[in-house]
């Protein structure tokens, strides 16, 4: 089906891959901050003057200010604010994505292969000589090392070994040697507070809204952008800053919560009673007079939660 047809992109969109975007941004910022790669935090101790943070490899060092923007599984977050069980809510969901062979020859486009649980996706984007694969499946509440990859493709490979056909035992095979993998459970991080004394948090560590509402990059850009501009308009002062910057990001945050939360029930489908009406709404709806202004509609949601926030323009920007 053509992609204008979903309405999915509007004039002067455009989608970076998340790897380019890292590399983006590391390039433009790595002769003015200093990057410690390989090492993580074990204490920190928040202080009137600051905070003490101290590294497994680096040592002890001072901080006026501490940012976690380390992820869903943030290790800031739980040495300021608690074990992350308080605050990560799952959603009944994992995913699994990785790069694959590009065997179907996709340019641009995507594949998709459903059964009742489980989703399997394929894609290329342009300039990729490869493709991704990503699986999806319903699943209870699942206990794994997060640092052991051999045991979470196990997981996967469990997770669609009976019943399943289509292409999905050859990617099966090339996720065993997939140097990329990554592995979680579709999950929101949800705080009262984002921040605690002197420390604050930023994108998935505070607020992820979950792989399934695709606005967790945007979110974490922004956050950034907001929390920043919100520090330099009071000065410095953190207690002002930190407060105003999560006045302008709840609204905008829940909003792509709750779209995380109504999206992913479309991304696996139930049964295959809900397949088959799935698969014939997709046949039919293109030829409906109106099909443009219909998917529209369905796809305002989208449009409204990335677009859900007006930006400040701050001072020195």
């Amino acid at each position: 089906m053509p992609a204008d047809f979903f309405a999915g992109r509007t004039e002067g969109d455009d989608e970076i891959m998340r790897g380019d975007l890292s590399r983006i941004l590391y390039d433009r910022t790595k002769d003015d901050v200093e990057y410690l790669f390989d090492d993580s935090l074990t204490e920190l101790v928040d202080g009137a003057d600051g905070v003490k943070v101290t590294f497994e490899k680096a040592g002890t060092r001072h901080f006026d200010l501490v940012v976690g923007a380390d992820g869903l599984h943030s290790n800031v977050r739980t040495l300021a604010f608690g074990d992350e069980s308080r605050f990560l809510h799952e959603m009944g969901y994992y995913a699994c994505i990785f790069s694959t062979p590009n065997h179907l020859g996709l340019d641009r486009s995507e594949r998709l292969y459903v059964e009742p649980g489980r989703t399997t996706n394929v894609y290329s984007t342009s300039q990729m000589t490869d493709a991704k694969a990503l699986f999806l499946f319903s699943s209870p509440k699942l206990s794994y090392d997060h640092r052991d990859v051999a045991a979470q493709k196990k997981i996967v490979a469990d997770a669609f070994a009976a019943g399943i056909g289509w292409e999905v035992p050859r990617l099966l095979e090339s996720m065993r040697t997939a140097p990329d993998f990554y592995f979680d459970s579709l999950s929101q991080i949800r705080l009262d507070s984002w921040s605690r004394g002197r420390v604050t948090l930023v994108g998935d560590a505070g607020y992820g809204p979950s792989l399934a509402s695709g606005q967790g990059t945007g979110l974490a850009l922004i956050g950034a952008y907001v929390l920043a501009g919100e520090l330099a308009a009071a000065g410095g002062d953190h207690v002002v800053g930190f407060a105003n910057y999560e006045k302008e990001m709840r609204a905008f945050v829940e909003q792509n919560q709750k779209l995380g939360l109504q999206t992913v029930k479309q991304m696996v489908a139930p049964s295959k009673a809900a397949i088959r009406m799935q698969t014939l709404m997709l046949r039919v709806m293109p030829k409906l007079p109106g099909s443009k202004a219909i998917m529209r509609k369905v796809t305002q949601i989208v449009h409204d939660a990335a677009n859900g926030i007006a930006l400040k323009p701050y001072v020195g920007e």
